[in-house]
C-alpha cells in the first residue's frame, strides 16, 4: 500500500512538473500590431488611421504602428497586405474603390479581393473640388470656364494613377464636358501640397485630407462630390448643385480594416470588437468631430457585402480610366 502510494505520489508529482514547465496558452495580442497605409503622410486616408490607431490601442491592449507603404495609387501598400503574414499582427487600412480599380485596370496586380479578410469599416469621405486661397478661381464655374478656354492644359491633382479620386474626375469631366490634364501623386498630402505651391490649378483631395488647409485659410473649396452637402463643410455646394445637373459622386472613399485572408477566427472576432468599441468611445468621437473626419461604421460581415457589391458596380466605369 505504501509502495502504491509512493506510486501514486510520484506521478502526481510527475504531471505536476510537466504542467508548470508547460506555457501557458499565450492571449492576442501579445506585442503590437503593425496597421500599413497605402498612401503617405499627411494625406486623408493617413489622417484617418493615425486617429483610430491612437484610440483603439487601449481596446487593443497593444499599440498600433501605423506604416506608412505609399506607391502606385495605393498597389504597393494593398499588395503588402494582401501577402503578409496572416497572424493578427499585421492589418491594413484600404481604402474602396480604390483597392478595386487597382486591380481591375493593371495587369500583374498581386492580389485578388478574395485574399482580404474585413474586420470593420471606419470611414465615407467625399471628393472635394480645392485650390490654393489666392488662386484666381473664386468659383467652380470659374475654373470649368478656363479649362474649356484651355482643354487639357489646367493640370489638376490627386492621389493616382486609377484611384478612386481620378476616377471621380473622368466622370465630371465626361458629365460636364471638360478636359483636364490629371497629375498623380502619392496621395492626398502631396497633391495638396503641390496645389498650394501654385503647381496645380486645382486638386482632388478627399475631404477630411483638405480640413487642416482649409481651416488655416490656405486652401479654398469650391464643390463637393457628394448627393448632399458635407457637415463637415455645410456652406460649400456639392457640383452637382453648382451644375445644375446630376453629377455621380463615385469617387467617395470609403476607409476601413482588414487583414490578410487566413485570420485565426478568435482575432478577427477581437479586432473586430476592438474596431466596433473605439466607434463608440467618447474620446475618439469627439476628436473626430473636431478633425473633422466623416465616419460611418460597418461592421466585418457589412463590410465584406459592400466590398463585393463595389467589385461588380465599378466594372461599368472601368473603360474610363483605360
Amino acid at each position: 500500500m505504501i509502495a502504491n502510494l509512493k506510486s501514486t505520489l510520484a506521478v502526481l508529482c510527475s504531471v505536476t512538473a510537466i504542467a508548470t514547465a508547460a506555457p501557458a496558452a499565450a492571449e492576442y495580442p501579445e506585442k503590437p500590431i503593425t496597421m500599413i497605409v497605402a498612401y503617405s503622410p499627411g494625406g486623408g486616408t493617413d489622417t484617418a488611421a493615425r486617429t483610430i490607431a491612437k484610440y483603439v490601442e487601449k481596446h487593443l491592449g497593444q499599440r498600433l504602428v501605423v506604416e506608412n507603404k505609399a506607391g502606385a495609387g495605393g498597389q504597393i501598400g494593398f499588395s503588402a497586405l494582401a501577402t503578409a503574414k496572416p497572424d493578427g499582427y499585421e492589418i491594413g487600412f484600404v481604402n474602396v474603390p480604390s483597392i478595386h480599380l487597382v486591380k481591375k485596370l493593371r495587369e500583374g496586380v498581386p492580389y485578388e479581393i478574395s485574399d482580404f479578410d474585413p474586420i470593420a469599416n471606419i470611414q465615407l469621405d467625399p471628393v472635394v473640388v480645392a485650390v490654393a486661397a489666392e488662386s484666381p478661381y473664386q468659383t467652380l464655374a470659374d475654373l470649368l470656364a478656363d479649362a474649356k478656354a484651355h482643354p487639357g492644359e489646367l493640370n489638376i491633382g490627386a492621389d493616382g494613377p486609377q484611384s478612386n479620386n481620378q476616377l471621380q474626375l473622368v466622370v465630371a469631366e465626361k458629365a460636364l464636358d471638360v478636359d483636364f490634364n490629371f497629375v498623380a501623386f502619392d496621395g492626398t498630402g502631396p497633391a495638396v501640397k503641390a496645389t498650394l505651391g501654385g503647381e496645380l490649378a486645382a486638386s482632388l483631395p478627399s475631404a477630411s485630407g483638405a480640413t487642416s488647409q482649409v481651416e488655416s485659410g490656405r486652401l479654398r473649396l469650391l464643390g463637393v462630390f457628394a448627393d448632399q452637402r458635407s457637415p463637415l463643410f455645410p456652406d460649400v455646394p456639392t457640383v452637382s448643385e453648382l451644375a445644375g445637373m446630376a453629377v455621380n459622386s463615385v469617387g467617395a472613399s470609403m476607409r476601413g480594416i482588414a487583414a490578410p485572408k487566413g485570420l485565426a477566427p478568435e482575432q478577427k472576432v477581437f479586432l473586430e470588437k476592438a474596431f466596433a468599441a473605439v466607434m463608440e468611445d467618447p474620446e475618439f468621437l469627439e476628436h473626430a468631430k473636431s478633425a473633422g473626419l466623416p465616419l460611418q461604421y460597418m461592421n466585418a460581415e457589412e463590410f465584406g457585402a459592400y466590398l463585393a457589391k463595389a467589385d461588380a458596380e465599378l466594372d461599368s466605369y472601368v473603360d474610363l480610366l483605360k
